[in-house]
């Protein structure tokens, strides 16, 4: 069957007049709260808290929450409001979520509190999810670039500071928040990048996205600054993530897929190559330091991890256990005591969004991201659209497939922050698609 752009047009259930948005400009307000997502976990607000675990809001979230509320006040102004696929599916997929916890009620014995927490987080991430909303709604072809331009330049200096941090400022979450607990609310780093998400595994997923990107552009022949691919690379090494490490291995093989085996894409494999040759024995070095080498607790945790999610959703396959249950079901249900933040969620990516939503929410899931893969390959197919533009589209879909790898070791996928950036490239790729029709 012949391939046709018009298989990935972005299709809009539309409250009229469709073109109100034009001549409002969210655009800055957008830019500016990617900026100020720099902030990351050095601002938290404690706002529930059990023995365990806090939940705190997030400063991130209320720069969020004011896009998201501009974003309102111009759909009513305008009465004008794009729901696509996309978005729909989103919705589809967090009722789920939410139905399954407040039926986890009565099935698991939850209490008011714990339900509030659960649906806490669910709330959450319905505000990141309109980011996504916002972005479709309000920006326009000729933002895209600004817009992402915003997000590199944040990753630029995200990826600066931790460079200076993992050498100058180990155990940095330790400074950040001297009173809190290993395991229970932030591990012993050491002198890896954790910058300011406190977090190695996170930060390299966010690293992730922005590399590849750069990447993928590059090998469009779009000009791209050498020392930003530099910059992003070594601090995605300093991470030493292991899980990061195969994000970029499948993020690179989507970006070659897309592109070919081209003479540019050889110089590019050739580089990279070389560059680690270069830096292979102190990595080795480093690594060591962290037991990375070899078979470790974290990676033993990580088959636990995968065990106990897979009997749980054998246990609950159609609407899953409900959205962030999942600690307190397999200790009301299952005997697992709750121990620290990571008892709440589990690795494994898609395994763990089948456990909390069934496998109709893991389909509306998977079908969401089908739908931005499609979007992506109609881009970068079209030999009219510009290099910037065909690049980005091939490193929106190799940042998709790294994150989706990556979630099967850390929960990536349910990370406001790389959920932040996610949301932002599918809704330009919205944009992209769109203009297309036109």
């Amino acid at each position: 069957m012949a391939y046709s752009p018009a298989d990935s047009v972005p299709r809009l259930v539309s409250i009229e007049p469709r073109n109100a948005m034009r001549g409002i400009r969210v655009s800055p307000i957008i830019q500016a709260m990617i900026l100020l997502m720099i902030v990351a976990n050095l601002g938290r607000i404690p706002v529930l808290s059990a023995e365990d675990r806090e939940t705190p809001l997030l400063v991130n979230d209320l720069f969020v929450a004011c896009v998201v509320a501009v974003g309102v006040v111009v759909s009513l102004r305008t009465r004008s409001l794009r729901l696509d696929s996309v978005a729909l599916l989103a919705l589809a997929f967090a009722a789920v979520g939410g139905g399954s916890a407040i039926l986890a009620v009565p099935r698991f014995g939850l209490g008011g509190f714990e339900l509030l927490v659960s649906l806490a987080y669910l709330a959450r991430w319905l505000l990141y999810f309109a980011i996504y909303v916002v972005v479709v709604n309000a920006i326009r072809i000729d933002d895209v670039g600004p817009v992402w331009n915003a997000a590199e330049n944040m990753l630029l200096v995200f990826a600066a500071f931790g460079i200076i941090q993992a050498a100058f400022l180990p155990r940095f979450a330790q400074l950040v928040y001297p009173t809190s607990r290993p395991y229970y609310d932030w591990d012993i780093q050491g002198n890896r990048l954790v910058s300011t998400i406190l977090e190695p595994n996170i930060a390299g997923a966010m690293l992730l996205i922005a590399f590849l990107v750069c990447l993928a552009r590059l090998a469009t022949g779009a000009p791209v600054a050498r020392w930003k691919l530099l910059l992003f690379f070594t601090a995605l090494v300093l991470t030493l993530s292991r899980s990061s490490a195969l994000g970029l291995i499948a993020g690179g093989l989507t970006i070659l897929v897309a592109r070919g085996l081209s003479k540019r894409m050889l110089r590019l494999v050739a580089g990279i190559a070389v560059l680690l040759g270069l830096v292979l024995p102190m990595l080795l070095t480093f690594a060591a330091q962290y037991n990375k080498l070899g078979v470790d607790a974290s990676a033993m945790d990580r088959l636990v991890s995968w065990a106990r999610a897979i009997r749980v959703l054998i246990d609950h396959p159609i609407i899953g256990i409900g959205f962030n249950t999942f600690g307190y079901v397999l200790e009301r249900y299952y005997g697992v005591e709750r121990v620290g933040t990571a008892s709440y969620s589990s690795d494994g990516g898609f395994l763990f969004i089948a456990v909390l939503t069934g496998v109709v929410g893991l389909a509306m899931y998977v079908s969401m991201m089908a739908i931005v893969l499609r979007r992506c390959r109609s881009i970068w197919r079209r030999a009219e659209v510009a290099p910037e533009q065909r690049g980005f589209a091939i490193g929106v879909a190799a940042s998709l497939v790294a994150v989706c790898v990556h979630s099967m070791f850390v929960n990536s996928l349910l990370t406001v922050f790389v959920m932040e950036l996610l949301w932002l490239q599918w809704g330009l790729v919205f944009v992209l698609a769109h203009s297309l029709r036109k």
